[in-house]
């Protein structure tokens, strides 16, 4: 007898998954263009990789999640790579997710100086303080309110995608495509690397929130589908925009924020919305970051966590003073290579216990 799939289940863990995945480096399209923009028409093999291993390790690790969710004080990297590569997958997500603070502080200052004309400084210390205050003061309502930008991203992504791809269809049917024009850092010379790469490096502060994902759900067979659906659906996303990219690159040349480029070339209001949308964006994954990042340093609510807070968001405002693309181009491929062997680590767990039933009771 086959488990019961709730199609409306599959669709909240599939947003879910989307919406972790999404920060300032997919809102602003930097990782779309150095990850698959700068490949040119290879970029669409890039894409696929990234599509099909994104649903396998959204779809294998929530289901593990789901199998494992009688196992008290689970610590999912442990139980997938053992326990001295655990142990240090553990502490390198905290220095990982503070390097993730950073971009996305770096990514609120480049949107705003781009948009508003403001100083790039101005705008990073802005989120910065944002992201401290709603620590502080435990604003964890208005981060869930804000949450709800994740979807709007995605939904407003492919709209300015697809008004884009729409008016300059033709400069992409008769191949006029020259990426030799962008300035930009690719993370390697492969595009199927990249491919890798980019879901690699995902994956490695994924594990923890798509192994609790699966244990909310009501089946193996559910949770398998929450993280296949939501990683098919967030490369549709992906090449949407790769196809609005590379239709305008005489455009996107030399901008740091794409995406607003796009934007604002649909309509003024358009470029408005979208850069209000995306500091939300931006918002709602760089506050619980540094809410993961405190509570694993020190007690919840304790004087010596916010104390913890204010360094953590002042060192990374400092580090988001570098330029956003460098920062992007740096630290996110040489993390996905770390994520390359910890999809390995997923690939091995899964071989050795394809029937995990009944085990871990």
């Amino acid at each position: 007898m086959k488990e019961k799939v709730n199609i409306l289940s599959v669709i909240k863990y599939a947003g879910a998954y989307i919406a972790f995945e999404i920060g300032s480096g997919f809102a602003t399209g930097q990782e779309i263009l150095q990850f698959y923009t700068s490949y040119g028409v290879w970029s669409i093999g890039a894409a696929i990789i990234s599509m099909i291993l994104f649903a396998w390790a959204g779809g294998s690790v929530m289901k593990i999640g789901y199998e494992t969710k009688d196992v008290e004080n689970l610590k999912p990297y442990q139980l997938l790579c053992g326990k001295a590569m655990g142990v240090f997958y553990e502490y390198f997500v905290l220095f990982y997710l503070f390097a993730v603070l950073a971009v996305m502080i770096s990514g609120a200052g480049a949107s705003l100086q781009e948009y508003c004309g403001v100083s790039y400084y101005v705008g990073g210390l802005f989120m910065a303080l944002l992201v401290f205050v709603a620590f502080a003061f435990g604003l964890e309502k208005l981060i869930d309110i804000v949450g709800l930008m994740g979807p709007l991203i995605i939904g407003f992504s492919i709209f300015i995608a697809i008004c884009t791809i729409t008016a300059n269809f033709g400069d992409l049917m008769v191949g006029n495509i020259d990426v030799s024009r962008l300035v930009t850092s690719k993370p390697t010379d492969s595009w199927w690397m990249s491919g890798i790469l980019y879901v690699a490096y995902n994956v490695v502060s994924s594990i923890a929130f798509l192994m609790a994902l699966g244990r909310d759900a009501k089946s193996a067979r559910e949770a398998a589908a929450g993280g296949i659906t939501g990683g098919v659906l967030l490369m549709v996303t992906v090449i949407f925009m790769n196809f609005a990219l590379l239709s305008r690159l005489d455009l996107i040349e030399g901008s740091i924020v794409p995406s607003l480029k796009l934007a604002n070339e649909v309509s003024s209001l358009a470029g408005t919305v979208f850069v209000v949308v995306m500091i939300c964006g931006i918002f709602s994954t760089a506050a619980p970051v540094l809410w993961t990042i405190c509570n694993n340093l020190a007690k919840p609510g304790s004087r010596i966590s916010l104390v913890i807070a204010l360094l953590v968001s002042l060192d990374a405002f400092i580090l988001g003073q570098m330029p956003f693309d460098k920062l992007v181009s740096f630290i996110y491929p040489y993390t996905g290579y770390l994520g390359i062997i910890l999809l390995v680590c997923i690939w091995r767990y899964k071989l050795k216990h394809r029937t995990l039933k009944g085990r871990y009771k």
